[in-house]
């Protein structure tokens, strides 16, 4: 069985990563058994989670865990247009290098986010065993570590609303490009639909109140998307 390793369940999420549910989609998408484990991010390869063990192999970084993953067990992209392997290329570029950063920047700079944020965060440092009396000191550190990589990332820099915009226009290019579609490409499930779901899942499902999980509830074809990958591939709820 595949040993996936990230962060731990929360806000009733497998994961509160778009990149650790993206590899569990992958793996529920063809069907392979898999365990989801809680990891240490400072002692993954690359440091960072999600990475896997499949036997003696240790794959890191979410996209190279995929193509491990295609190549390896089953690849859904087989037979897919040039075309359509760009749109994803692209969906799956704004996704994970933009919006990414969108929703980091307001959970972890911004005030209101940390407010829902911390009271989680809390509890995984006390079951990483720190202790009670030092927790709010670590999780103040490592806010202060993720506003410096988004300010230097560069959205760190803008405004709240302007970060909002930037996030409506992201969901209103997904809504468009995915347009009747059953899956973001058409009506065959292809790997971009782990991230795609991975990224919505995230907004729609996580308790983060505001304009963004708000404009992404207005777009009917993408809740309907979401609503569809959940009761296809995620029966048991999680």
């Amino acid at each position: 069985m595949i040993k996936v390793y990230g962060f731990g369940p929360s806000f009733g999420l497998p994961d509160p990563s778009p990149f650790v549910v993206k590899v569990v989609n992958y793996l529920r998408m063809i069907g392979v058994p898999y365990e989801l484990l809680p990891g240490n991010a400072r002692r993954a390869p690359k440091g960072k989670l999600p990475y896997i063990e499949d036997g003696s192999e240790v794959v890191s970084d979410s996209s190279f865990v995929v193509d491990y993953l295609r190549k390896k067990y089953k690849d859904i992209d087989v037979g897919i247009s040039a075309h359509d392997r760009a749109v994803a290329q692209a969906c799956k570029s704004m996704l994970e290098e933009h919006l990414y950063f969108v929703m980091v920047t307001q959970r972890w700079k911004e005030d209101r986010g940390f407010e829902v944020l911390k009271t989680r965060f809390a509890g995984t440092l006390k079951k990483a065993g720190v202790p009670g009396f030092a927790i709010p000191f670590v999780s103040n550190m490592i806010r202060k570590q993720v506003i410096k990589t988004v300010n230097a990332q560069g959205v760190g820099r803008h405004t709240p609303a302007d970060i909002e915009d930037m996030a409506v226009a992201i969901l209103d290019s997904v809504s468009e490009l995915m347009g009747a579609n059953q899956y973001f490409l058409g009506d065959v499930p292809r790997s971009v639909d782990a991230t795609v779901y991975a990224f919505l899942w995230l907004i729609l499902g996580a308790p983060y109140e505001g304009r963004v999980k708000q404009h992404a509830q207005s777009k009917g074809n993408l809740v309907a998307y979401t609503e569809r990958m959940k009761a296809q591939y995620w029966k048991d709820g999680q």
